[in-house]
């Protein structure tokens, strides 16, 4: 006759063994769901949205369409994702904003500092974004709602920090100046790439900024 308590060990492990099967099956999917939208950022950000293909990100993962469409049902979708991801972006800048310093140039340095680290690290992140935001522009829908929101954050904590220092009415259009400033000194150190290094672009246009006045 079995012994009760080693069918109930048995039954335990069985959970266990079934459970590290689902976990591993799951971190998987996650890791694969990860690479489609990194590389559909990268292409969105050098060739654009509606050039890319899901045929070309399964291509540039090494994955075939069938397994990119199990993750995703269409390019829409995985747009969404990537558009969620982009707005997520601008996370350690708000972060920054809200407790920025009183001082100028010193909230300013900070600013570009984590832009810099941001180029270096992730810089399809906000090509991506300044490319996709051009690209649905004239079409006015969900599409350009979503890429101006994630601006808009940024935007509407820097205003708030420009307004803590000295509240002038130029401060919402500063605002947007100073992110479309950033964005053309990413692209510019993509295109520029064995001319100048980022950090010369960044002083450059840090020179240009400097006086709040």
């Amino acid at each position: 006759m079995p012994n009760p308590v080693d069918h109930q060990d048995f039954t335990k492990k069985e959970a266990i063994i079934k459970k590290e099967a689902i976990n591993k099956k799951e971190a998987k999917r996650i890791a694969t769901r990860k690479k489609i939208l990194e590389t559909a950022t990268h292409l969105f950000a050098r060739i654009g949205y509606h050039k890319t293909t899901i045929q070309d990100i399964a291509y540039h993962i090494g994955m075939t369409t069938g397994a990119v469409f199990h993750h995703y049902s269409s390019k829409a979708d995985i747009l969404v994702d990537v558009m969620a991801q982009l707005n997520q972006s601008f996370d350690q800048n708000i972060e920054y904003l809200e407790n920025a310093p009183g001082d100028y140039r010193t909230m300013i340095n900070g600013l570009v500092e984590i832009f810099t680290e941001r180029v270096r690290n992730r810089p399809d992140t906000i090509i991506a974004l300044a490319s996709l935001t051009v690209e649905f522009s004239g079409m006015r829908g969900p599409k350009i709602i979503k890429s101006q929101a994630a601006y808009d954050r940024f935007v509407i904590a820097f205003e708030k920090a420009l307004d803590r220092i000295s509240k002038k009415k130029t401060n919402h259009a500063a605002a947007i100046c100073f992110i479309a400033g950033l964005q053309s000194v990413a692209l510019n150190s993509l295109v520029r790439d064995e001319e100048m290094d980022i950090e010369d672009l960044v002083e450059g246009f840090i020179s240009l900024i400097a006086d709040n006045s």
